[in-house]
């Protein structure tokens, strides 16, 4: 018997463009758990970060790295919009709304202009 082994990961959106349809995207894996928090502070330029933890099974690594590089392409342009993968990332919340200081990590990593395979790789360092 193979033991399965949980990728468990956390993203950080930009605050210009939605989470909602990297959400829905996210939510056609197979068992997935998502669980989404808002950041309780706006930016000056406007719009709100979130954050996402996602757990699923390892194996799902390489359609989870698809659904990101996919989703970079949606990113607005102007105001440096981004998504973040928070290596060794956690957060010591269980509120919806969090603060900077919740939120901690061993480092943050863009995925824009990040190939699938370079996500991949990141997802996994993450995980």
């Amino acid at each position: 018997m193979v033991a399965r082994r949980e990728l468990r990961v956390i993203l950080q959106t930009g605050h210009l463009t939605p989470p909602d349809s990297l959400v829905r995207d996210l939510e056609t894996i197979q068992d997935i758990s998502i669980d989404v928090r808002r950041l309780g502070t706006s930016f000056r330029g406007g719009g709100v970060a979130t954050f996402i933890i996602i757990a699923t099974d390892n194996a799902n690594t390489s359609l989870l790295a698809d659904i990101l590089y996919n989703h970079t392409k949606r990113l607005k342009v102007r105001g440096g919009d981004d998504l973040m993968i928070l290596i060794d990332g956690r957060i010591n919340t269980d509120e919806e709304v969090v603060s900077f200081r919740d939120v901690q990590c061993r480092k943050q990593v863009s995925v824009k202009d990040k190939s699938q395979e370079e996500i991949r790789g990141l997802l996994e360092e993450g995980g």
